[in-house]
C-alpha cells in the first residue's frame, strides 16, 4: 500500500512536471511577461521546501529512538504552535512559487488544484486532541492526524 501511494504520487509529480516543461516550451513563441515573477517564485519555492522539511523533520522527532507508540501525539515547534498541518501549508507555498516561476495557466492550475487536494486531505482528529488555539489563526484550517 505504502509504496502503491508512493509511485502513485510520484508518478503524478513527473507527469506535471514535463507537462509544465511542454506548455512552456509551448509558450516559447509568446511575447515575455511584462512582470517577471522569477525571483520571488525562486524565493517562494524555496520557503515552501525548506518549511515543509522543517515540519517533516519536527514530525519524524515524535518517532525517535525506535519508540513502538503508535498512537496520537502532536508536534511541538515550528507553526504546529498555531496550525496543524504546517507541512501542508508551505508544500502549497512551494507550488505556488513554482507556479510564479513558470507563469502558464497550467501551473497556477495545478498549484490551485494540490493546494484544494492537500486541504481536502487533511482531515480533524479523530479523538479531538487538537488544541482549539490552533484552529483559527489562519483562514486556511489545515487539520490533519499524525499517524
Amino acid at each position: 500500500m505504502l509504496l502503491n501511494t508512493a509511485l502513485t504520487i510520484s508518478s503524478s509529480y513527473l507527469l506535471s512536471a514535463i507537462t509544465m516543461i511542454y506548455a512552456r516550451h509551448l509558450a516559447v513563441e509568446l511575447p515575455d511577461h511584462t512582470t517577471d515573477l522569477l525571483y520571488p517564485g525562486v524565493l517562494l519555492l524555496a520557503v515552501g521546501i525548506a518549511g515543509n522539511f522543517y515540519h517533516h523533520y519536527l514530525i519524524l522527532q515524535l518517532r525517535k529512538g525506535g519508540d513502538n507508540d503508535t498512537g496520537y501525539k502532536i508536534p511541538k515547534g515550528g507553526l504546529f504552535e498555531f496550525i496543524t498541518c504546517p507541512h501542508y501549508l508551505f508544500e502549497i507555498t512551494g507550488f505556488f512559487g513554482f507556479a510564479m516561476i513558470s507563469q502558464t495557466v497550467y501551473a497556477l492550475a495545478m498549484a490551485s488544484g494540490m493546494a484544494g487536494y492537500l486541504i481536502g486531505e487533511a482531515s480533524p482528529p479523530k479523538d479531538g486532541k487538537n488544541p482549539s488555539s490552533r484552529s483559527s489563526r489562519l483562514a486556511l484550517r489545515l487539520w490533519c492526524p499524525i499517524s
